[in-house]
């Protein structure tokens, strides 16, 4: 399929309709019949992708002894339809926000009266892991804090920055070449504390408090997040890990 075939159709150009105008084109002023022959459809088929390319301004007609005739506009009308379609999708998404802020109260309210005070979830994949994180920020957690080679910079280098823009990182981390440049990168945005670990305490599971939650990380071969939200785990795992924080501080 010839390239600019392919770019009409992305412009929402069905695919005969492309055909049509492109053998407009090439052809000039043309009845129904010549169009429908050089792009290799039925003149029924034609006649329905002209009255298509006509709506969006692409096709004109004209009237010569008593015939229908068509001819292509020109072809910088394109860069118009993108914005068009830019318009027509971003009033769509403004529309769908403006529903979804309607309904939310009542959705929230059946979710808080049924929601579990304690939660233990599994998440898979970086979607799922960016969707849990971003909803933890929400509630603006003061520390990440925990044990792990900031596997989270590295692999959300982009995100980490919006991310932990006013939250503190505190880490036991693995003192490796990889991770200090992590380390480095990761202060250039956030207060960053951390305490070097000997390079054989090398650690691929993370383990963290963030807020309310404990989440416990597997960044490698697929990101896996066990997500535990239990005011008695995490006061557990957050007072252990201020105690060793301040012993070796």
């Amino acid at each position: 399929m010839p390239e600019s075939e392919l770019l009409l159709q992305k412009l929402e150009i069905s695919p005969t309709a492309a055909k049509v105008y492109l053998a407009l084109l090439e052809l000039g002023k043309s009845s129904a019949d010549k169009v429908a022959k050089r792009a290799g459809t039925y003149k029924a088929n034609a006649y329905d992708a002209l009255e298509k390319l006509s709506q969006i301004g692409l096709v004109t007609a004209l009237f010569e002894d008593n015939k229908k005739l068509f001819l292509a506009t020109n072809p910088e009308k394109l860069p118009q339809i993108v914005e068009e379609i830019k318009e027509k999708r971003i009033s769509k998404i403004d529309e769908l926000k403006k529903e979804l802020n309607q309904i939310m109260p009542q959705l929230k309210e059946k979710y808080d009266s049924i929601k579990e005070k304690e939660l233990f979830e599994i998440y898979r994949g970086r979607k799922a892991y960016k969707a849990i994180i971003n909803e933890i920020v929400r509630e603006k957690p003061k520390y990440w804090k925990g044990f792990g080679n900031f596997q989270i910079q590295a692999f959300f280098p982009i995100d980490f920055k919006k991310w932990f823009k006013n939250i503190g990182v505190k880490l036991f981390s693995t003192k490796l070449d990889e991770v200090i440049k992590r380390m480095e990168a990761a202060k250039e945005t956030t207060k960053v504390e951390v305490i070097w670990l000997p390079q054989e305490v090398y650690m691929p599971i993370v383990w963290v408090v963030f807020g309310e939650n404990v989440l416990i990380i597997i960044y490698e071969p697929d990101i896996i997040v066990m997500r535990i939200k239990s005011e008695q785990v995490v006061k557990t795992f957050s007072n252990q890990f201020d105690y060793l924080w301040e012993k070796y501080v």
